[in-house]
């Protein structure tokens, strides 16, 4: 027998307080005594009061006795007791749900999830009920779904609600959240129960360190499953007008399996391939694709298994569109090797005389040209007219070596030729921000200036003389188009991933201040960028964008998550739900049934034995008033 409310010294002190008490009562008589006689003259006068006398015996032990059974009921009654196998007080337990994206399976009883949520409501079942439980949903990260709580309805409701995800289970992560969270709030720690199927990285299969009040309850229903891991694209190096396409397919089941292997792109077949894959393999498929609109990328395995979520995946491919570029020279043969070899350009060739400043172009090239009106759009000067030249002409030189270039700028990094003489060019005057790109004969030869409208000012020809055999000029036209218009070779890497964790190697120089991680709502994503590696993580569904100065990569994170093997559970784990209750049997109360005897008690001590006083104390009371009294018969 346990007492919550009151100790057992607690209880015999009061019980012997409150028995004294009436006790003493009991022997104490407080009124004065009853005689009859004959003539009230001989007694003294009724005014002088009698001494106090202590009785020497009880006259009624009986009345006594039910009175001290009954309150000794009642006490008994306020201190709690409960019959039963006791352990202390309660414990607290953190129930860990497996909620990762393997957890959505088909099985023949419904998903693994199901049958994990049944075996969590079964073992709630076992524990006593002044235990306290604590639900967390487990997958990439560990989620609270309750906090300790009595009351065993908020955590059946936590577990019915609980769904599957997209992302992998980081079983470490997970346990190491229910260690802290029974160290920090809970004086007495009861068990860490992990229950799912524990798929997990290869990494932790083997996992090593694991808390010591660990019990495992497994989701053990067999699962075959051929799956997608990932799909690549990337324009090819050697055909611009290309899509080099990857495939990783991985068997996570038990048994070889042949695939089908089916692309389409924007609804038209774009490759086949058929696969064999051995139990836990992976392998990959290389398509190579031309299209140059976008459009819509779907990867589709045909196989039927119990996890159809990653049969399927569709990455959304941008459009290549070209810069479209005017010249406006009366001699173009020199200009000509420099724009239209360029295959991500569209260029047209015009006279001066045909000089729309309203031309529908990206970029307008002005040889030895200065229009009546300024161009619309970003504008590359040659040799402009000293009247007409948007930067002040300063001076001409002839046979004047090139000195130095301004590598820290955009439009004159790596370059570095300067042993090249220039047969003429001009010298300009820049103003305060203007961008000075090469010098020569102590002045600017190249200068570019920022605004609403672009525009870059070279003193001299690059396609004649000796610049038109130099490694610098078509790096410096490539710098300009890319100054100008930053998606000019801009290069996509697209992908079709797996939610959480991605990890993109980049150059060991990059910096944080150089990378954006954007998602679907283009708002940042923290990251990390550390030894050549970028870090971000994105727990659902949807796209990310990754941009490194000119290279954007584009992750479409629609696959789910499935981890690579089973977690091994330690020897030392107990396993499966148990059979008892982990401290003992059920306790039952019986307080309510003390405190009814010991009012029934005093209410018969009152009946038996303080209703005839009480009569007579009336009768006596009504005999003085001249009340008549009659027999009953």
């Amino acid at each position: 027998m346990n007492f919550l409310n009151l100790g057992l010294g607690e209880l015999l002190g009061l019980l012997g307080a409150v028995s004294a008490g009436v006790v003493a009562l009991y022997l104490l008589d407080r009124t004065k005594r009853h005689q009859i006689v004959s003539t009230m003259r001989f007694w003294i006068a009724a005014g002088s009061r009698t001494d106090l006398k202590h009785r020497k015996r009880i006259q009624q032990p009986w009345s006594l006795l039910l009175q001290l059974l009954s309150l000794a009921l009642l006490l008994i009654a306020i201190a709690g007791p409960q019959f039963g196998v006791f352990d202390g007080p309660g414990s607290d337990h953190v129930v860990v749900l497996d909620t990762s994206a393997w957890m959505g399976a088909i099985t023949a009883q419904g998903t693994l999830l199901d049958q994990s949520k049944a075996n969590a409501l079964a073992y709630l079942r076992t524990l006593p009920r002044r235990d306290r439980v604590m639900l967390v949903r487990a997958d990439a990260l560990a989620t609270p779904a309750t906090a300790f709580e009595l009351d065993r309805g908020i955590v059946q409701n936590a577990i019915q609600q609980s769904q599957a995800g997209a992302s992998g289970l980081n079983l470490t992560l997970a346990l190491d959240f229910a260690q802290r969270a029974q160290s920090l709030q809970s004086a007495r720690p009861g068990e860490i129960v992990f229950i799912g199927a524990g798929r997990v990285k290869e990494e932790e299969v083997n996992l090593r360190v694991s808390p010591t009040n660990l019990r495992v309850i497994s989701s053990t229903a067999p699962v075959e499953n051929v799956g997608l891991r990932k799909v690549a694209l990337r324009r090819s190096t050697t055909a611009p007008e290309s899509w080099d396409i990857f495939v990783v397919v991985h068997n996570y089941g038990t048994k070889t399996r042949a695939v089908d292997l089916a692309l389409q792109y924007a609804q038209s077949p774009a490759g086949t391939r058929r696969i064999t894959l051995g139990a836990g393999k992976e392998e990959e498929a290389a398509f190579s694709y031309k299209e140059k609109t976008g459009g819509f990328l779907e990867a589709r395995l045909n196989v039927r298994d119990s996890f159809p979520q990653d049969d399927r995946a569709v990455v959304e491919v941008p459009s290549q569109t070209a810069l479209r570029a005017i010249v406006y020279s009366s001699d173009p043969q020199a200009l000509r090797s420099l724009f239209t070899t360029n295959p991500v350009m569209e260029t047209e060739f015009r006279a001066p005389s045909a000089y729309d400043p309203a031309a529908k172009a990206d970029l307008i090239v002005l040889d030895r040209f200065a229009p009546p009106s300024p161009p619309r759009t970003p504008a590359i000067w040659v040799e402009p007219p000293a009247t007409g030249s948007p930067i002040p002409v300063r001076s001409v030189l002839t046979n004047v070596a090139l000195e130095r270039w301004s590598p820290d700028s955009t439009l004159g990094a790596g370059i570095y030729t300067r042993d090249v003489t220039l047969d003429s060019t001009e010298v300009f005057s820049p103003a305060a921000g203007d961008i000075t790109v090469a010098v020569a004969g102590g002045g600017p030869v190249i200068v570019a200036r920022e605004g609403a409208v672009k525009q870059l000012v070279i003193g001299f020809n690059p396609g004649r003389g000796s610049m038109k055999y130099e490694l610098a000029t078509p790096l410096l036209i490539a710098n300009a188009l890319r100054w100008m218009t930053p998606g000019t070779y801009r290069r996509w890497e697209l992908q079709a991933g797996t939610v959480g964790s991605t990890i993109v190697p980049v150059e060991k120089s990059t910096t944080a201040a150089e990378v954006r991680v954007l998602d679907d709502s283009n708002q940042a994503l923290p990251f990390t960028v550390e030894n050549g590696l970028l870090r971000f993580f994105e727990g659902t569904p949807g796209t990310v964008r990754v941009q490194i100065g000119d290279r954007e990569l584009v992750y479409s994170m629609t696959l789910p998550d499935l981890g690579d093997a089973a977690w091994k559970v330690p020897s030392r784990a107990a396993t499966g739900i148990p059979k008892t209750s982990l401290a003992g049997s059920t306790t039952t109360d019986v307080w309510p049934w003390l405190a009814i005897a010991g009012a029934l008690g005093l209410l018969a001590d009152w009946i038996l034995f303080g209703r005839t006083r009480a009569v007579r104390v009336g009768a006596g009371k009504s005999a003085s008033l001249g009340i008549p009294w009659r027999k009953a018969s």
